[in-house]
This record gives structure tokens, C-alpha cells and sequence, in this order.
């Protein structure tokens, strides 16, 4: 089953409701606007008075020069941050503490979600049914530090270790435990979502995770894979990223469960850098990437409107831009990061050009999930989802 996301973007605001916020909340709220009212109305009578003076008052509009904002903290939870058509919706308290630390987040659909959280030596996993309003924890099946891969219907726990062991649930409660990697290769079908074999890092093998089934994957890619797509792309296809043989970044899809692979390629970049690919409907977009030892370069841009049959010229992306996990591909045709600083930046060029969004909370890293995307780190102690990439809905974790 394709990737969902597309059929949700124009349900997810409806069913991310919160409850209203205290009330003694709402007063302080009101007792700011009355004072910022009685602030304004005393502006307007001074200048008034300069007016009669004759005194000239010019104000002049420096587009390099942001307009003062109000911080985003994390003392005011039930608030809204906006700008630019990306919004930040809090939470009426702060954030329910769960044990550990939040290290990955998958989410099926709109409501149904899942969280390891971890310390030094025990991990837990924690699924929501309502959108991340509650919780519900359990110890960790699957032993060490696992990590998450959703499915099409389901989410499946991978450990460390050699037999790479495995559990997959729908509802985080109950369990299937799978057993070794199978050894022989198996064609990817609906619900297979590809993953590195060997390790995280460049080179290693791809496999797929189907249910708690693991195996290679029929073909390996024609590429040194750096990167595995955590989606299946909505045309049905599955895609790694990486360097050619010619050490150039490309990017590998199958359409046909594995068996064959096609190529695309970006010269004229480092042959350290590598690139991975962000997908919506039809547009795909590929993201050359250098890594760097604080946070990731982010080189050029390339985009295709065919399902990534064919790619327009990479462009070079102005500045030392730096990125934190995955660019987001809005509905509008604009292009979301963040950097590897915490700031937001938007692209209305494809990736030419970026500015940054102020107002909004310092966030270190996006990730494309099942349904949607996962902001990490938001303001320190938040996590966040988004079925589109515009609106944000913090989670009721930490």
C-alpha cells in the first residue's frame, strides 16, 4: 500500500483538537492584551503631540531586520506560534514525562502513534491512540536500544546485534516477536519499508522489513546507500540514496519490488557527499548533503515533477546552509528545514534560496514518518507531529 500522506493533508487539522486551556491561563492572556492595548493607544498620542510639534516621525522598513517577536517558550504551552504559514500548536500543560528520553517516533495515521524512549540501559516504547494526547508505556519487547519502522498497518521494532531482533505491533501493547534475518533475498511488496542491514552507515546492505519479517532485498542498489527512505513514495516505488561508482551523490528507485533499479546522479559535488530524497504526489527532490561533524551541509537541490523519472539541473544552495534530518516538501510548492542550529528556513525557489522564519521554537531535526513528519528537540523538551509540514502539533511527551 502506497504512502498515505497525500490522502490526509486536507484531514489532519480537525483531528489534532487540544482541550482549552485553564482559565487562569486565559486571564493572563487577556490582562497582556489589555496591556498591550493601553501600550498602543499611549504610542498614538505621543505621536500625535510630535505631529503638532512639528515634529516629523519617518518609519523605515529594513527587510534584513526582523520584526521584534515574542520568545516561544515553554512556560506558556497552550499558545500558537505562526509565521509564514507554518504554525506551532502547544499544549495546555507541559508535557506528560514518560521514562527515558525520547529518541524515535512513528505515526501510522493521525491519531495512532508510537515512542521509544530510552535511558543508558532500558528502552520503552509508548503508543497513542488520540494524536499523542495520552499515552500508554510499556517496557521495551525487543532488547538494547531499538529503533522504529512503520509500516502500512503496523510498527516494527528493530534491534541491534547480528540476528537483528525484531517485534511488530499495531497498538504498542501487543507483540509479535520475529525471529533471525532470513538469509535469502525476498521481493518487496505493499507494506515493505526498507532498512540498512549491516549498519546505519554508508555502505552497508539493503534490506526490508515486512511485518517482523527481514530480508535483502531481491537486487542491492547499483550505489553506495547512505540513505534508506522510510516511506514508500506515493506512485508505489522505494528509494535509497547515496553515491554512484563514480563517487557522484544519486539516488536509487525500484517500481518493480526490488529487481532492478534505476540511477540518478548529481555531478559536480564533493565525493564525500551524498544524497537523499524527499518525496510529495509527483515532485520528488533531491538533497546533496555534506556531512560535517556538527551538522550536515546542505549543497544543492534538485527537482523532478515526473515521479522522479528525470531530474532538473541541481542548484547550488546560496550561503553555508546546514540541515537537521529531512526537508519537507509543502503542499504550496515551498521547501521546509530546519538548520543544524535549531532555526527554521523556508525556500519559495526550489532550494536556490533560503530565509529564515522567526518566532518560531528552535527545533535540531525532521524526520519523515508514515503519516507525516516528527520535529525532535522542539524548544528542548518537545516532540512534535505534522501530517503536512505546516501545522505542528506538539506531543504530550517528553
Amino acid at each position: 500500500m502506497p504512502d498515505q500522506l497525500d490522502s490526509r493533508l486536507r484531514a489532519e487539522r480537525d483531528r489534532l483538537d487540544i482541550e482549552q486551556p485553564p482559565l487562569s491561563v486565559i486571564a493572563a492572556r487577556a490582562d497582556a492584551l489589555r496591556r498591550r492595548r493601553l501600550a498602543a493607544r499611549a504610542g498614538v498620542a505621543a505621536l500625535a503631540a510630535l505631529a503638532v510639534t512639528g515634529v516629523a516621525v519617518a518609519a523605515v522598513r529594513d527587510d534584513r531586520t526582523a520584526p521584534p517577536v515574542v520568545a516561544a517558550s515553554p512556560t506558556d504551552p497552550a499558545r500558537a506560534w505562526t509565521t509564514e504559514g507554518i504554525t506551532i500548536d502547544g499544549l495546555p500543560q507541559l508535557p506528560q514525562d514518560l521514562p527515558g528520553t525520547v529518541r524515535d517516533a512513528e505515526f501510522l495515521d493521525a491519531d495512532r502513534g508510537f515512542l521509544v524512549t530510552a535511558d543508558c540501559c532500558t528502552a520503552w516504547v509508548s503508543a497513542t491512540t488520540d494524536g499523542g494526547r495520552t499515552w500508554h508505556t510499556s517496557l521495551s519487547p525487543v532488547p538494547g536500544m531499538p529503533s522504529l519502522v512503520a509500516g502500512a498497518d503496523a510498527v516494527t521494532l528493530i534491534g541491534t546485534g547480528p540476528d537483528h531482533p525484531r517485534a511488530t505491533s499495531s497498538d504498542g501493547e501487543h507483540w509479535t516477536s520475529g525471529g533471525s534475518a532470513a538469509p535469502e533475498p525476498a521481493p518487496l511488496i505493499g507494506g515493505s519499508r526498507l532498512v540498512p542491514l549491516d549498519s546505519p552507515a554508508c555502505g552497508s546492505r539493503t534490506a526490508a522489513v515486512t511485518g517482523a519479517a527481514l530480508s535483502l532485498v531481491p537486487q542491492q542498489p547499483p550505489i553506495t546507500a547512505c540513505w534508506w527512505s522510510p516511506v514508500r513514495a506515493g506512485d508505489g516505488s522505494w528509494w535509497v540514496g547515496g553515491r554512484d561508482t563514480q563517487g557522484r551523490p544519486a539516488l536509487a528507485v525500484t517500481r518493480d519490488g526490488g529487481a532492478s533499479w534505476q540511477v540518478s546522479s548529481f555531478p559536480g559535488f564533493p565525493s564525500t557527499a551524498y544524497a537523499r530524497a524527499a518525496m510529495l504526489g509527483h515532485a520528488v527532490y533531491a538533497t546533496v548533503v555534506q556531512p560535517e561533524p556538527d551538522a550536515d551541509r546542505l549543497l544543492a537541490v534538485a527537482s523532478s515533477d515526473d515521479g522522479g523519472a528525470t531530474f532538473a539541473a541541481a542548484h547550488p544552495t546560496a550561503g553555508q546552509a546546514t540541515i537537521g534530518g529531512d526537508l519537507v516538501p509543502l503542499v504550496d510548492g515551498r521547501l521546509l528545514i530546519v538548520n543544524g542550529y535549531g532555526d527554521w528556513l523556508l525556500s519559495s525557489d526550489s532550494g536556490v534560496s533560503w530565509h529564515h522564519l522567526e518566532g518560531l521554537h528552535k527545533t535540531m531535526r525532521l524526520a519523515r514518518t508514515e503519516a507525516g513528519y516528527v520535529a525532535y528537540e522542539m524548544a528542548t523538551i518537545y516532540t512534535a507531529f505534522s501530517a503536512d509540514g505546516a501545522t505542528w502539533q506538539k506531543l504530550n511527551a517528553q
